[in-house]
């Protein structure tokens, strides 16, 4: 059996942290840069952070509901009778 090690030395390991640091360091510059010139709206960074989620199975639960004075059916509804009206017509009986 010989004492070799199989690994880098340490010298090596050294070199390797200060080089991966300072590609850290011109990574971050590049980021902020890249942030700085189009920032990405709070929006777009929901819909993708809850599709990641979705993706990997969270279940998430909802913390606020807002009501809307009318929604999208009601306004179409009463837009379809004043339009039936308005022609003289009258909307089909539902059964």
């Amino acid at each position: 059996m010989s004492n070799e090690t199989s690994g880098p030395t340490t010298a090596e390991l050294a070199a390797l942290v200060e080089k991966l640091s300072k590609r850290v360091v011109e990574l971050e510059a590049e980021v902020s840069q890249i942030r700085a010139e189009r920032p990405v709206p709070e929006e777009d960074l929901i819909a993708i952070a809850a599709a990641a989620a979705a993706y990997m199975g969270y279940k998430g639960t909802v913390k606020a509901v807002s009501y809307a004075r009318s929604t999208g059916w009601s306004a179409a509804s009463r837009r379809a009778r004043t339009a039936n009206i308005s022609r003289g017509t009258m909307p089909a009986a539902s059964l």
